[in-house]
């Protein structure tokens, strides 16, 4: 029988806590299963890291969710997350802590995203 190729992960996020991540991509998705609705948000480390997380959609939700503690840092307009580099405090249920931060620039470089952040480093 074939291998599934599925990794198990609780809550489905894949991101480190304490590391920077850009936010590169917020993608509207609904399910096919149970037609619910969210925002894929791609992250983006210093180092390359790639990581996501899933926010569900939900009419009302408290600060410290996963969705409410986004919309309370970074306002509801999604288009305005991109670019904005934050760092994952604490990531467990009823528990979310992110804060926004500056995009961690080396000296040697005035990049300001991930990916060019990226490709100076590839120059050095």
């Amino acid at each position: 029988m074939p291998e599934t190729g599925v990794k198990l992960q609780e809550g489905a996020d894949d991101i480190a806590l304490n590391v920077a991540y850009e936010i590169n991509n917020v993608e509207d998705i609904k399910t096919e299963v149970g037609a619910y609705s969210g925002f894929r948000v791609g992250l983006l480390s210093m180092k390359g890291d790639e990581g996501s997380v899933m926010l569900w959609k939900r009419p009302i939700t408290s600060p410290r969710s996963k969705l409410g503690s986004f919309v309370s840092l970074l306002g509801s307009n999604t288009d305005k997350w991109l670019k904005e580099w934050i760092i994952f405090r604490s990531w467990q249920q009823n528990g979310r802590v992110i804060e926004l931060t500056k995009a961690p620039v080396e000296k040697s470089t005035e990049a300001t995203t991930g990916e060019e952040i990226l490709e100076a480093a590839k120059e050095k």
